[in-house]
C-alpha cells in the first residue's frame, strides 16, 4: 500500500506526516487517522486507514527508507524547521564565503575523481 496526494499523485513519505492518531475500537478493526502535507504541491490531506493497512504502510516505508529506525526517530525529535532557521540558511546561501567554499570542495572532489 502507498499513500499518494490526491491533487498531484505524488507519493507521500514519512516526513510528510503532520498528525497521526490511533482510534481503538472494542468491536471491529482499529483505525489510524493520518494527516499529511504533500512535499511536491503542499496539498494537505487526511486518510483513515485500518490498522493492518497502517502496519503494511509503515513496513514498506521502513524497508524502502535509506535511514535506520533510530535515525528516523532522531530526525522526528528535532521538530519542524522554524522560519528563523529558513532565513538563516538563505542568508548563508547568499554569502560569498559559503558559495566559494562549496566551489572549492567541488573542485577538489572533481580533481580526486580524475586521479
Amino acid at each position: 500500500m502507498r499513500l499518494r496526494c490526491r491533487r498531484c499523485n505524488a507519493p507521500i513519505g514519512l516526513d510528510d506526516f503532520v498528525y497521526i492518531a490511533y482510534h481503538a475500537h472494542t468491536l471491529g478493526a482499529n483505525r489510524v487517522e493520518v494527516h499529511f502535507q504533500c512535499g511536491r504541491c503542499g496539498h494537505r490531506g487526511e486518510r483513515m486507514l485500518r490498522q493492518a493497512d497502517w502496519d503494511e504502510l509503515m513496513l514498506s516505508y521502513l524497508e524502502n527508507d535509506e535511514r535506520s529506525v533510530e535515525e528516523w526517530m532522531a530526525t522526528e525529535q528535532l521538530g519542524p524547521i522554524t522560519a528563523e532557521e529558513i532565513r538563516a540558511v538563505r542568508r548563508a546561501l547568499r554569502s560569498e564565503n559559503l558559495l566559494e567554499s562549496l566551489r572549492a570542495w567541488e573542485r577538489a572532489r572533481n580533481e580526486e575523481q580524475l586521479e
